[in-house]
């Protein structure tokens, strides 16, 4: 995933492979405290392997990060919702549930 997202950016050097492994790392992790199964987060698939590209893409590039971003998280929120990526056990508070948990 890497060298894809270097390429995407034009990047040729290995100055900045450290951080974007770590920022690989970081959607890996976000991706999985929202529920979805860890094995397909491992071995993404083309969908999974998107999210985690738009992630790193909205730390590293500026000019477009905010795009990035809200793909990011549009992406994540469709698959938190879909029963084939999410683990079986994972609970997710409905919006009044939440509203209750807040005291009102």
């Amino acid at each position: 995933m890497l060298d894809e997202i270097k390429k995407i950016q034009g990047i040729n050097h290995n100055e900045f492979d450290y951080m974007i492994n770590t920022w690989i790392e970081a959607a890996k992790l976000d991706l999985k405290s929202v529920g979805i199964v860890d094995t397909l987060v491992d071995n993404p698939d083309s969908l999974l392997k998107s999210a985690i590209i738009m992630y790193v893409l909205s730390q590293l590039d500026v000019q477009n990060a905010q795009l990035y971003a809200n793909s990011y998280f549009l992406t994540k929120d469709a698959l938190r919702h879909t029963k084939e990526y999410i683990e079986a056990n994972a609970y997710f508070p409905t919006q009044n549930e939440e509203n209750d948990s807040d005291g009102v």
